[in-house]
């Protein structure tokens, strides 16, 4: 849709006068990400106005805003796909056009102290353990490490140097703690990123003959070609064996199955109970569980868009949906039950918690957040 579409659109809401077809295109537009931007420029002069905090949105504008998010979350809760994006992409509309007050019974509430009582989201947080056991936390302002005759930050800071006595030809170990992410680049040029609660085992060198590293929990890898030393990943279920190709492995310790996903290139899989090898094109992902090995057409996206900064959901069971946000944000599960749903939708993981979670009470799922702990009921 192009920006004077989108402008006549968005006037005509502010001044009530959208007719069903209008209605319709800019509640198609809202929730387009790809118009995020065009919207946020159309909003930025009302979020202006509200940074002036004597001058607040009548009531009966808060009113209105509210009413659209609830509507469009009644609309979503009578079908059996949930777009979990949709909440987030109404909630930046809400947030910015109200400024620093909303209104919740007639009581103003300053949005300050929301977004301080809130959850965040994870970060670049990482542990970085040296081959004699001391540990280095990395710097939270920088996104990866370097391993070569030392190692530096991306930025050329150094954070060991060759003479330093826990730099030998040793293992070293990369771990990121719930609600982290960080990416290593390996001595061969080989580029990997961790996702949330993931431990990575790599040498300082690699011999002569193979690369071999050993992941816990979930990695993306771009694993620079060497036609002489094929580069393996071990996890406790999967070896992944590869020459230059990109791919994902998900192995964490909690789940039962293991998951390579190909991108591009191709890779061997073997499962290391039954010893049973599997080919992996591109777009296949092969799940190892027990002494059983399987593979199967997905679209690698919903596997992959955590290394670009969102979360991808298609058909995805709740636990799972649950699970992904609980490593992310660094929060505890109960379960009371567990709702027989799934959900399909992108959105952003550098989106606050509140605006998942008032989804999930829109879309008749219970819940109470009780610090850290979001108790399903």
């Amino acid at each position: 849709m192009d920006l004077a579409r989108l402008t006549y659109l968005y006037q005509q809401y502010q001044a009530k006068q959208l007719t069903e077809t209008e209605r319709k295109e800019w509640e198609a537009a809202v929730f387009d990400l790809s118009q995020e931007e065009a919207i946020q420029h159309l909003i930025d002069p009302e979020w202006q106005r509200a940074m002036d905090t004597s001058i607040a949105p009548e009531p009966d504008e808060y009113e209105r805003i509210y009413s659209y998010i609830v509507s469009h979350v009644q609309q979503r809760n009578k079908r059996n796909r949930f777009r979990l994006w949709a909440p987030y992409a109404a909630a930046v509309i809400f947030i910015l056009s109200i400024g620093f007050f909303l209104l919740n019974r007639g009581t103003k509430i300053e949005l300050q102290q929301i977004i301080h009582s809130d959850i965040l989201p994870g970060g670049n947080k990482a542990t970085l353990t040296l081959a004699d056991g001391r540990d280095i936390d990395l710097n939270s302002a920088q996104s990866g490490i370097i391993i070569g005759s030392q190692i530096t930050y991306e930025n050329g800071d150094i954070i060991v140097s060759a003479d330093n006595n826990g730099f030998t030809n040793s293992d070293l170990q990369l771990a990121t703690p719930k609600g982290g992410t960080y990416h290593v680049t390996l001595p061969d040029g080989t580029r990997v990123w961790l996702n949330a609660e993931s431990t990575l085992q790599y040498p300082v060198q690699f011999p002569d003959g193979k690369r071999e590293v050993l992941l816990i929990g979930e990695a993306y890898f771009e694993v620079a070609k060497d036609n002489k030393r094929p580069f393996l990943v071990k996890t406790r279920s999967q070896e992944v064996e590869v020459l230059g190709t990109q791919f994902n492995v998900t192995a964490y310790a909690n789940e039962p199955s293991t998951k390579t996903t190909l991108v591009e290139g191709k890779v061997k899989i073997s499962n290391m109970k039954s010893g049973a090898v599997h080919l992996l094109n591109p777009g296949q992902q092969g799940i190892s569980e027990g002494i059983n090995t399987q593979v199967k057409n997905v679209v690698t996206t919903q596997f992959t868009a955590w290394k670009d900064g969102y979360f991808n959901f298609e058909e995805t069971p709740f636990p799972e949906v649950l699970e992904q946000l609980a490593r992310w944000y660094n929060i505890e599960i109960i379960y009371h039950q567990t709702p027989q749903k799934t959900f399909s939708g992108k959105m952003k993981r550098n989106a606050q918690l509140f605006s998942v979670l008032d989804f999930f009470e829109g879309s008749g799922i219970q819940f109470q957040l009780d610090g850290r702990k979001l108790i399903i009921k």
